[in-house]
């Protein structure tokens, strides 16, 4: 592998792939994971709270995005913990932030390939012109 990328785009790889891995340790201890792990539900917020319905039950938790005086019902889309219903988040742009924060390693690591082959071919040209270089001298001689 290090005859097509390099050992130092070899290295960088697998510090990315690494750091993704960290990523996705942290994330499976976040209580965020319930973006990635829970049952997407519909629900309506109103008045800074949004009700939903899991099973045959219905839960409510606090919508922070919306106050007590906004009382016209907004549907939005919740994730619940299919272990515990009462454990639920709000779809919003976390849900993406933590997406990237996990993806954005592995999205590198894949990145970093190309360039290295393309280095690591200019270096073996370079190399080669350089040898033949060397050699149109010896004959000269």
């Amino acid at each position: 592998m290090t005859s097509v990328i390099g050992r130092g785009a070899l290295g960088l790889i697998v510090a990315l792939l690494l750091m993704g891995v960290a990523a996705v340790a942290v994330e499976a201890q976040s209580p965020t994971r319930l973006y990635l792990t829970g049952a997407r539900v519909a629900a309506y917020s109103e008045g800074g709270i949004v009700f939903y319905r899991y099973g045959d039950q219905g839960y409510t938790l606090d919508d922070e995005r919306r106050s007590a005086r906004d009382v016209e019902q907004v549907p939005v889309t919740v994730f619940v913990d299919r272990g515990d219903p009462s454990q639920a988040l709000v779809d919003g742009p976390g849900r993406w932030v933590d997406a990237a924060l996990v993806g954005v390693w592995f999205v590198a690591a894949l990145l970093v390939l190309p360039f290295a082959r393309v280095r690591q071919r200019r270096r073996r040209q370079r190399q080669a012109e350089f040898a033949a270089g060397d050699r149109r001298l010896e004959s000269a001689s």
